[in-house]
């Protein structure tokens, strides 16, 4: 007897499907699942069934090692290498971790053999669900092990200077403290200091930001504060059609810890010639 052929599904029956597939998961999950007119059904269908198979796995997890979950490679300790064979054994193990679904970003400048040591003795004894699927990783960030005070000030400096020094640029709130002081300590409303950098700005057709050097970074752990002084160069455009000039200054900031998250810092003062 001939095997019935099945109906091939429309786009309107997908559309139901993914409708319910939504419905079903926000009673089994909680949350909202709204999707997008922009997504196609058979793109969104896909991706819903991989979240529902995602969560049933997760639900049935044991848990395992990293060291485990990437298959148990054989691997020399970090004082047995010299320094020409840590970098090709550090790609080695990264390759096949990535091919296992496990990632690892340094975001600060670290030495190799720093890197390889955290992933042969920390890392790799770190517990994780044991859960493989397409498409999915376990994502680690060394700082979040190993914070780096210096590199978490400067990154919150390069952020502002972004801002102060690009026509139009992003400001992000959260990298200002909301008890902001001018240059000479006294209190400063945070729009008060974003209008100042709209008047420096309003100066010149364009500005861009090139390059900061930093000076000086001193930061106080204790007591959660830090001090970063910086050249910075930036190139304005004084009227439309002309060509471009580079400007280079100093600028001084004091920052502070946040009390929600010991790896943020909180500009409070920003002190510079230019407003």
């Amino acid at each position: 007897m001939a095997k019935k052929r099945q109906k091939k599904k429309t786009k309107e029956d997908i559309g139901t499907e993914n409708e319910l597939m939504k419905l079903k998961m926000m009673a089994e999950f909680g949350g909202n699942f709204m999707g997008s007119e922009d997504i196609p059904p058979e793109v969104e269908n896909q991706f819903l069934k991989q979240i529902i198979n995602f969560h049933k796995l997760h639900e049935n997890a044991s848990t395992t090692s990293v060291y485990k979950f990437i298959g148990e490679p054989e691997y020399n300790h970090v004082n047995d290498l010299s320094d020409r064979e840590v970098k090709p054994e550090l790609k080695r193990l990264m390759k096949l971790m990535a091919k296992n679904g496990v990632s690892l970003s340094v975001l600060a400048d670290t030495p190799e053999r720093e890197i390889y040591r955290f992933v042969t003795e920390e890392l790799f004894k770190h517990e994780i669900e044991n859960v493989k699927m397409k498409g999915w990783t376990n994502q680690f960030i060394y700082e979040e092990f190993h914070p780096n005070a210096k590199y978490d000030v400067q990154n919150a400096v390069r952020t502002a200077l972004q801002f102060i020094f690009t026509k139009k640029g992003n400001f992000f709130d959260e990298y200002f403290s909301e008890e902001m002081k001018d240059a000479l300590g006294l209190s400063l409303d945070l729009e008060d200091f974003k209008g100042r950098v709209d008047v420096f700005q309003s100066s010149f057709n364009d500005i861009q930001f090139v390059e900061v050097e930093f000076d000086r970074t001193d930061i106080d752990k204790e007591n959660g504060y830090a001090h970063a002084a910086c050249t910075v160069t930036y190139k304005i455009q004084k009227q439309k059609g002309r060509r471009f000039k580079n400007e280079s200054i100093e600028v001084e900031f004091n920052l502070q810890r946040s009390s929600y998250m010991e790896s943020w810092w909180e500009i409070y003062q920003v002190i510079t010639d230019l407003f």
